[in-house]
């Protein structure tokens, strides 16, 4: 079996989700001269509808790369760039998580019993960042690789982006198949759609029992830690 997580509230629950955090800071730093903190945050709530719509789209605005400039150009001075400690920094301070309880037992199981594990998300932070991320909840060292959507560019349910991570766990892992491996996701319409379509075995983690009405879903839990149940079972 070869495991694929989503990454937010499938291994980490998000306490506080607030982008004002992060980006008070920045503006201290290089805009207070140029704007008052009120006109910066209001242009990142237009900035976030602009997100919105690319993500219909199916495509991806990572921040570094396409959000960050937007924000020179607006209000003036340089293009802020960010290593990615810097941009991990950023997204830790807007986003306040923990790891579900007892996930880090079952990882640490998988791992011993030679279960290959990887990580593919939706987020505008880079998958260095998101690494960063797992680290400060001490789980980022059970995956072999973490994929995001602001490297490539377009999000989950996009079957180019389900193919890419598919194609490297199979160069990997040349002794097993497409058919071993469950993507394990909170999401109906990005993971378990996006995976099923790309031909891959889900576990949908259904807090809410919602009615699974395409049928897409192979397993359906509560809670992360149920996979090992599933494992047993294959």
């Amino acid at each position: 079996m070869i495991l694929i997580f989503d990454l937010f509230e499938t291994l980490v629950e998000d306490l506080v989700i607030d982008f004002n955090l992060g980006l008070f800071p920045l503006w201290e730093k290089h805009y207070q001269d140029k704007c008052s903190f009120e006109e910066i945050r209001a242009y990142g709530e237009e900035l976030f509808v602009h997100m919105q719509e690319l993500h219909k789209q199916g495509k991806e605005f990572p921040f570094v790369k396409d959000e960050l400039p937007l924000y020179a150009e607006k209000f003036g001075g340089d293009v802020v760039g960010m290593s990615v400690e810097e941009e991990a920094d950023f997204l830790i301070t807007c986003n306040k998580i923990r790891a579900y309880e007892g996930l880090s037992d079952m990882l640490e199981t998988f791992r011993n019993a030679g279960v290959p594990m990887y990580v593919l998300s939706n987020s505008g932070f880079t998958a260095g960042a998101l690494r960063i991320l797992l680290d400060t909840v001490d789980i980022g060292e059970y995956f072999g690789k973490i994929w995001s959507s602001a490297d490539f560019g377009k999000v989950k349910p996009s079957p180019e982006f389900f193919a890419m991570a598919i194609r490297y766990v199979l160069e990997q892992n040349p002794k097993q198949s497409k058919d071993e491996i469950l993507f394990v996701g909170d999401t109906y319409r990005t993971d378990i759609a996006g995976a099923h379509m790309a031909g891959l075995k889900t576990a949908w983690i259904n807090r809410k029992e919602e009615p699974d009405i395409n049928g897409y879903a192979t397993y359906q839990i509560s809670n992360v830690t149920e996979i090992r149940e599933i494992i047993q079972l294959v």
